[in-house]
């Protein structure tokens, strides 16, 4: 039979059901180009967070090591001149209970190997209060671990500062997490799923 003779017979239409199910009782979930967008998202995410932490790991790495010491904390506000406490008192005197438009700076000192008296200021602010006082509870002077780079001793980072690594790392663990939840949902949009057989009353 020459299938001319029948002209009206309907042409097969292959609409995007038919391409998502190339095999019976399978199901490919597509989309791909959602799942890459997703991976470089979460690329994106990882290589910022890496970037703000790419100084402090290289100093940890290659940098020395010191003990620095309190000397000074240092009020700012926008437009308004720094205030530079030298002493507990002044700074018990100076905090602020509600009012988050300051920031409190500590500054810290101490010697490298050459014995060079470098001074320089956290790199992490703290509202309200400053993260330290002048003197520890037994009257001696606050210190905290520093590294230093030796070319550049200006160049500093506190490890123990919590938010030194805090903002960072949120970010490098939220682009882990996305570049691997984007990688296997890629994985499975090229893959045909078997779809469970349902068994039907005659």
């Amino acid at each position: 039979m020459n299938p001319s003779d029948h002209p009206s017979d309907p042409i097969p239409n292959l609409t995007s059901t038919s391409q998502a199910f190339p095999v019976p009782g399978h199901y490919v979930p597509a989309h791909s180009k959602r799942k890459l967008l997703m991976i470089g998202y979460g690329l994106l995410l990882f290589v910022l967070g890496l970037s703000h932490i790419w100084t402090p790991l290289r100093l940890l790495t290659f940098g020395k090591r010191a003990k620095a010491e309190v000397v000074s904390v240092v009020k700012t506000k926008e437009g308004l001149p720094d205030l530079i406490l030298t002493d507990d008192a002044q700074i018990q005197a100076k905090l602020e209970s509600h009012d988050r438009s300051y920031v409190f700076w500590n500054e810290f000192q101490f010697h490298t190997d050459n014995g060079e008296l470098i001074r320089v200021r956290a790199s992490v602010g703290s509202q309200l209060k400053p993260l330290y006082t002048l003197t520890d509870p037994d009257g001696l002077p606050t210190t905290d671990l520093v590294y230093y780079d030796p070319a550049h001793p200006k160049t500093v980072v506190f490890p123990l500062i919590i938010s030194t690594w805090f903002a960072s790392g949120v970010l490098i663990v939220a682009g882990l997490v996305c570049t691997l939840i984007g990688t296997t949902l890629y994985y499975w949009s090229q893959k045909p799923i078997e779809l469970p057989h349902i068994q039907t009353e005659k």
